[in-house]
């Protein structure tokens, strides 16, 4: 099975990593192999820096065209908030990390009536307001719903690896959500709604305290990649970009997924530099 795993930069190597220690230590029923594409278009330019939501679409559109045609994959998920808004609009199907993050909060907020939903975000994402609607949509009230961008976090976890500057805009991020909560003893379920974010989401814990419960959906999309386990363990990881991913980038990453997986780390210190990828 061939599983191409996607994200407007490299938060998503997070999704392949828990997703390369699923089919390692628990099994498939047939070998995998999981291609990551970054689908940033450069370093210094992404989606949440493109002037219209139709250059997005564009954009995203032509990539997965591109990388349906070169890697035909079994499955493509999109690991990415920023672009998982935009999959009514392009051509190709594709599972994206909102659905998996939705279902999540519907359970942690069907569970306790009384709690609020805090939604962490990047500008493109809360300003899409996907999440509010489908919550909304399937019962809960607006009012339990809070929304917070976070304009340049991801950027900020990708290269602070000591976690400086990541915990001190994390707070900030935190107290800005805090002070729109309509009820301040309502009990929170934190919704990480970027993959950067989970890379720090013992920073987010710590800010908003014990009486929180933080969600990461990266850790649970292996849950939409594989609906059972097997007795193959056989696994693959390839990651693929567009542009050279800077060292202090891989040097991060390597700190924060040596752990979970260290062959995905392998296979991002050996990433494929594909210039024309899209």
């Amino acid at each position: 099975m061939h599983i191409l795993i996607t994200d407007s930069g490299v938060g998503g190597l997070s999704v392949v990593a828990y997703a390369e220690r699923f089919v390692r230590t628990r099994g498939f029923t047939e070998p995998v192999r999981l291609t990551f594409a970054n689908a940033a278009p450069a370093n210094d330019y992404g989606y949440n820096s493109m002037p219209s939501r139709a250059a997005k679409i564009e954009t995203f559109d032509r990539f997965l065209r591109n990388v349906t045609q070169r890697f035909a994959p079994d499955m493509i998920y999109v690991a990415c908030n920023t672009l998982s808004v935009l999959l009514p609009d392009v051509s190709i199907s594709a599972k994206g990390i909102i659905e998996t993050a939705v279902n999540l909060l519907l359970s942690a907020l069907d569970a306790d009536p009384t709690s609020a939903a805090l939604i962490f975000g990047t500008q493109t994402t809360i300003d899409a307001g996907t999440y509010p609607r489908l919550l909304e949509g399937r019962g809960i009230e607006a009012s339990r719903i809070v929304s917070q961008a976070c304009p340049g976090l991801a950027d900020t976890i990708s290269e602070d690896r000591q976690g400086t500057k990541a915990r001190s805009e994390i707070r900030r991020c935190v107290a800005e959500a805090m002070a729109k909560m309509p009820r301040r003893d309502a009990p929170i379920v934190a919704c990480l709604a970027c993959t950067h974010y989970g890379y720090r989401k013992e920073f987010f814990a710590a800010a908003l305290g014990d009486a929180a419960t933080v969600i990461n959906p990266n850790e649970s999309a292996v849950d939409d990649l594989f609906d059972r386990t097997g007795g193959v363990h056989d696994v693959e990881v390839e990651v693929v970009t567009r542009y050279a991913i800077p060292r202090t980038t891989v040097e991060t990453l390597t700190w924060l997924l040596i752990d979970i997986s260290p062959r995905t780390v392998a296979a991002l210190r050996d990433f494929v530099h594909v210039p024309d990828l899209f």
